[in-house]
């Protein structure tokens, strides 16, 4: 594997890290130990919010039509670039600059809301696998011809809000939040420029 490939993957090198550190930390830290209904219940409230933070940041922030020269910058640089080029493949996970902060402030006000370190750190591992299968999603979206019928929603789906609905369909994971913001479309459209896309 070259260095540049190798680098391309260090976020995913990173949260596995923070979320096997956390996970045994939370699991042996004192105090009463959380049952394996809890436990469940907190990861899947942390992969849910991570539909929240995906949906907010691709709607409202790197969709945004920036008028300050570095807002353009940030915008462009974390998604614009993403949309003039989509199967480029130089930046697979999102940057560590924006998703580092990210992270801990989610960690944080978890931490402030729940008044306990353990359950904002399962919450956080949630959060982590949300963001794993986003990327992976993201990926197969631009760069593979899934096979599961799902998948190829999906797929079409993602595609359909670059080459046809860029104000529209901002789910990768998941149109859950979609439907609830009003900004879901069915996946039932076509284009030429959309099937020229799927060939790719």
């Amino acid at each position: 594997m070259s260095i540049k490939v190798f680098r391309q993957f260090t976020p995913f090198y990173f949260y596995t890290a923070v979320s096997l550190f956390l996970g045994v930390a939370a699991a042996t830290g004192k105090g009463p130990p959380n049952t394996n209904t809890t436990l469940s219940l907190l990861i899947i409230l942390g992969f849910l919010s991570w539909c929240v933070v995906e949906y907010v940041l691709h709607r409202f922030i790197f969709h945004l039509d920036a008028r300050l020269i570095p807002g353009r910058k940030f915008v462009n640089a974390s998604h614009l670039s993403h949309h003039e080029n989509p199967r480029e493949t130089h930046d697979l996970f999102a940057s560590m600059k924006i998703s580092t902060p990210l992270a801990a402030a989610h960690w944080l006000l978890a931490w402030a809301a729940l008044g306990s370190w353990r359950s904002a750190s399962y919450l956080l591992i949630g959060l982590i696998a949300g963001y794993f299968c986003y990327e992976w999603l993201h990926f197969q979206a631009h760069h593979r011809r899934p096979r599961l019928r799902l998948l190829r929603y999906l797929k079409k789906y993602h595609l359909l809000h670059h080459y046809r609905t860029p104000s529209l369909r901002f789910g990768v994971t998941s149109p859950l939040m979609d439907l609830l913001f009003g900004t879901f479309r069915p996946a039932a459209e076509t284009s030429s420029r959309l099937n020229r896309a799927r060939r790719d």
